[in-house]
């Protein structure tokens, strides 16, 4: 009854007031684990959280949730399922790599030599999704439209170099001029509607770009 749901409303005040007392030390390392970690495995991610920024943080005295993980900061258990409904699989690192693709600021780049990635998209932006590679000849067209209108757009199999008029898009080099968001794409300025996301995937299993 509403005894009962009373009690529960407390005790989920009291953890909620307690969480809220971790913030910041959380947000600085959930904010440093989507900057620096999508390159990094499991084993990688895991001992330099738990090992090395966790420790830092508290010996600093800045308050962290002892109990800290990325995955349950920065997801929700309901968005985790779906995503696993859609295809990405169900194990922690899939979890971390999907947050770091639907939380970050930058465009991410998947290496997904087995095509889970390109699966998960796809269902995720059902009838959306433009699928364009640089072996065809209009797939400026094809951006230019979708950042016009803001549909998402997958790169697919793209090799250790990219084709220099993505430099822009990949930069989010967006300017606003007179209440207008533009992007220069090729050799002119197109409106930039903020709805835009713009994924890359490389079946190469272990491929090695340059810092740019």
């Amino acid at each position: 009854g509403l005894a009962g749901e009373k009690i529960r409303w407390e005790e989920s005040a009291g953890i909620l007031e307690t969480n809220i007392g971790y913030l910041v030390g959380d947000c600085l390392v959930a904010s440093a684990f989507c900057s620096y970690m999508g390159p990094f495995l499991s084993d990688y991610r895991e001992n330099l959280v738990s090992k090395v920024w966790l420790p830092e943080v508290r010996k600093l005295s800045i308050p962290c949730n002892p109990e800290f993980t990325v995955s349950s900061f920065l997801a929700k258990p309901t968005d985790v399922r779906d995503w696993n409904i859609k295809g990405l699989p169900s194990d922690n690192f899939s979890t971390e790599n999907g947050i770091i693709v639907t939380r970050g600021l930058r465009w991410p780049l998947m290496i997904d030599p087995q095509c889970q990635a390109i699966k998960w998209i796809k269902n995720m932006e059902k009838g959306k999704l433009k699928t364009i590679d640089l072996q065809q000849y209009d797939f400026l067209r094809t951006l230019e439209n979708s950042i016009q209108f803001g549909t998402p757009v997958l790169l697919q199999n793209v090799q250790e170099s990219l084709d220099p008029s993505l430099a822009p898009i990949l930069d989010k080099a967006v300017i606003k001029q007179g209440g207008r968001l533009l992007i220069k794409l090729g050799d002119k300025e197109v409106d930039y509607n903020p709805d835009f996301k713009f994924y890359i995937t490389t079946r190469l299993s272990n491929p090695h770009y340059t810092p740019e």
